[in-house]
């Protein structure tokens, strides 16, 4: 297809596009018309729309997962929707406007690719990785910070699901030369951890037991920084091969599934993880 006529349909797409953008911002106004707007979401807040965020975010995920493009594309739109009530209830207690959040969108975009706004230059995935990190740390960089740093990290994990309070934490301090040098000292702190535990469990401690077990979490999320693995993803991952070789005990066990020992799922697990590993043909 002729370049000119590839410009002409993106152009055309992108005029689409912000005509249905236009009908969704009105669509969102009516929905919290303080008048004849939807009862329920006239009330809703921030924080009280965490949930649906959190959960809206979930079923992106599993689209994902499950490669359904009509689903991913459904997703999104929830996805955004979030991001405009958001946007709308600012609006309302007069704290910032839709336009403020595509306008910082927009300079973070340009301010964070200069190798592509400000000067055309190719680089390598390491390279725009590090300018992105420097220029994002540059950026979050208070010189009138007031308090310590642990007493700024406390403000502002306080409100954050705990997983991401971990990873904020692991990667401020490590700015600071307070880091891992390398995933075997992970491992000697996590046996350490480990050890220390069994000694609570041992003891009958309960509250010893529940902060040496936050403890080891927070000691395998420093690990996945470290790795640069995104630990939600992976339990994901690791969520549906647990479905995938329970569905093959099951098949195994049929109708007596109930009255499997632990000696025999144990037999029926290894099974499973051979079926699934190809090492053992899958039935006709």
């Amino acid at each position: 297809m002729p370049s000119n006529d590839r410009y002409n349909l993106q152009k055309n797409s992108d005029l689409k596009t912000l005509e249905s953008f236009k009908i969704l911002i009105s669509n969102i106004k009516s929905l919290k018309d303080k008048n004849w707007g939807c009862p329920w979401q006239k009330i809703q807040s921030h924080k009280s729309l965490i949930p649906f965020l959190l959960e809206e975010s979930n079923e992106f995920i599993e689209a994902i997962y499950e490669k359904k493009a009509d689903n991913i594309c459904e997703e999104l739109g929830d996805l955004l929707l979030q991001v405009m009530l958001h946007a709308e209830i600012g609006h309302e207690k007069k704290e910032f406007e839709l336009h403020d959040v595509i306008k910082n969108l927009n300079k973070k975009i340009i301010n964070r690719h200069p190798y592509i706004f400000k000067k055309k230059e190719k680089v390598s995935l390491e390279k725009s990785q590090q300018i992105w990190e420097n220029i994002k740390n540059s950026e979050k960089e208070t010189p009138h910070m007031e308090g310590s740093i642990s007493k700024n990290l406390n403000m502002k994990i306080k409100n954050l699901p705990p997983m991401v309070g971990t990873d904020k934490i692991t990667n401020v301090v490590k700015e600071y030369g307070f880091k891992w040098e390398s995933t075997d000292q992970i491992f000697e702190k996590l046996e350490e951890e480990i050890n220390e535990l069994k000694e609570a469990i041992k003891s009958n401690n309960d509250s010893e037991i529940k902060n040496e077990f936050g403890d080891i979490y927070f000691t395998l999320l420093n690990l996945s920084n470290f790795l640069k693995i995104n630990p939600e993803s992976a339990l994901q991952k690791t969520n549906i091969k647990f479905l995938d070789r329970f569905s093959i005990i099951e098949d195994h066990a049929g109708d007596n599934i109930k009255k499997q020992t632990p000696k025999e799922f144990k037999r029926l697990w290894q099974i499973a993880k051979q079926k699934l590993a190809g090492k053992i043909p899958k039935s006709k």
